[in-house]
């Protein structure tokens, strides 16, 4: 039971919105103006990174028809520190680790980027 729980909580938010409504540029001015406590960073076409400390990010990937948030570290460093904690101390302790410090701050920034997004521009069902 706990670990279908502990999986579920991992599944990044998908949102459902108009197809070919929402331009990238829209959607950055947006979430930039609504959150300046948190720093953006383009990483490529449609992919924007939300940074609220060095540890604590969100991932906001926009498609045609949905836009996706997804909890995460922020930066490459980060991932790749982690990466190499998982190597180096095998894979238990590490995500032991990660479950009791990092995942529940990157939920919370995933979940409060994801209502507003949601609110903003997702379908209503």
């Amino acid at each position: 039971m706990n670990i279908v729980y502990l999986w579920q909580k991992s599944i990044p938010m998908k949102i459902l919105i108009p197809e070919n409504q929402v331009t990238f540029e829209q959607l950055k001015a947006d979430v930039e103006s609504q959150f300046p406590q948190y720093t953006f960073k383009v990483k490529s076409k449609n992919f924007l990174v939300a940074r609220k400390n060095g540890s604590t990010g969100a991932n906001i990937l926009l498609k045609k028809s949905k836009l996706l948030v997804n909890g995460t570290f922020p930066t490459m460093g980060g991932m790749m520190l982690f990466m190499l904690c998982i190597i180096l101390l095998g894979v238990l302790i590490p995500l032991i680790v990660y479950l009791i410090v990092f995942q529940k701050n990157q939920k919370t920034l995933e979940t409060e980027l994801g209502y507003y997004l949601q609110q903003k521009y997702g379908l209503q069902k």
